[in-house]
């Protein structure tokens, strides 16, 4: 029987980040070539948060280790099925050794990944990691280089139709309420007007704001008549009990729940303050006003929202310099970010808000 389906397999391992800001170009594929059949590869942490998305038609998890003869076994059985799925064409949005290798294994004639050493040799297209105009280099999100290296996919009429990418459902929206309210966040006459998340995350050193800033930023947005409900994820609860005790009254933390859950909890924010993370991108992906810290990454990379969305940057001299630990001690691409500057991007979603 002749195939009739063409499938395009969409591969982003590793980040939560990474995965939500992928989202925005699969689903204008969807748009613009309804008839194809998009696979996601991504880690299987994240396919309960991602199962109901309607553009994707199947989620693949990422493969096994190589660990020993079992681990082989396994690794050979997941490829096997992966080439039962007679894949047209992979968008390689990850473009490490190992995404390149899947690409390669899955027996696609079109494999289509970004410009990056020895394993450019293991794509039929490349898509330039990074572009320039005039001698300089332009610069572009993640997001819009995704979208670039998808048009190389022979897909008509791409477009870019922004980031709110996860539908929020009635039912999880009624249990992200719950939450808030069990967690001391409103009464019985329902949630405030102005929830503020704070997501000071647990990042490497070289990515955090100071706990001490967290603290006063806190207290700062209690005065000024908000709830503040600190936001926190695997291994960072430690961090942000200690900022949620630090700040005292009108501060609460925000419950234990499952990744599938944050969408609906976050959903009744009137925005987050956030470090550069996943949750940022969660937020954008939902709707939410962000305002997001950046040091060692640059927001011409990684800031991707709306018109309500903000960010704030002090653009030193070493920045951005993506390490982990910063070489000068302290950080300052972080720690000279002052409170002050954060309320003032605070208000200004405010005012917009008000505005709109």
């Amino acid at each position: 029987m002749k195939k009739t389906t063409s499938t395009i397999l969409a591969v982003r391992l590793r980040q939560l980040g990474d995965v939500l800001a992928t989202l925005g170009t699969l689903r204008a594929i969807k748009r613009a070539a309804p008839d194809k059949r998009l696979v996601f590869m991504v880690d299987a942490h994240y396919h309960d948060l991602l199962e109901n998305v309607p553009f994707v038609d199947l989620l693949l998890p990422q493969p096994p280790k190589l660990a020993g003869v079992q681990g082989l076994a396994h690794f050979t059985h997941f490829v096997e099925e992966l080439r039962g799925l007679e894949v047209d064409c992979v968008l390689d949005f990850h473009s490490n050794t190992r995404s390149a290798l899947l690409a390669w294994l899955s027996g696609a004639p079109v494999r289509i990944g970004f410009d990056v050493r020895l394993r450019k040799l293991l794509y039929t297209d490349v898509e330039p990691r990074a572009v320039f105009e005039n001698g300089h280099k332009k610069a572009r999100t993640a997001h819009e280089s995704a979208m670039a290296l998808a048009r190389r996919c022979g897909v008509s009429d791409l477009k870019d139709d922004g980031y709110n990418t996860l539908a929020v459902s009635v039912e999880e929206l009624a249990t992200g309420k719950r939450a808030l309210l069990a967690s001391g966040v409103g009464d019985e006459h329902g949630l405030p007007q102005a929830v503020v998340g704070i997501n000071p995350g647990n990042p490497y050193p070289a990515k955090a704001w100071p706990e001490a800033s967290f603290v006063e930023l806190a207290r700062r947005l209690v005065a000024s008549g908000k709830s503040v409900v600190v936001l926190w994820g695997p291994g960072e609860r430690q961090r942000a009990d200690a900022i949620t005790a630090g700040a005292g009254k009108g501060v609460t933390i925000a419950p234990a729940m499952p990744l599938k859950a944050m969408p609906g909890f976050v959903s009744h924010m009137a925005q987050i303050v956030t470090i550069d993370s996943g949750l940022k991108h969660l937020a954008v992906a939902v709707g939410v006003p962000t305002v997001t810290l950046f040091g060692p990454t640059h927001p011409e990379e990684w800031h991707m929202g709306g018109e309500r969305d903000r960010y704030l940057y002090e653009n030193l001299s070493c920045s951005p310099c993506r390490l982990l630990v910063c070489p000068f001690g302290d950080h300052p691409c972080m720690t000279r970010i002052a409170p002050d500057t954060v309320l003032d991007a605070v208000a200004a979603i405010d005012q917009q808000a008000a505005i709109q």
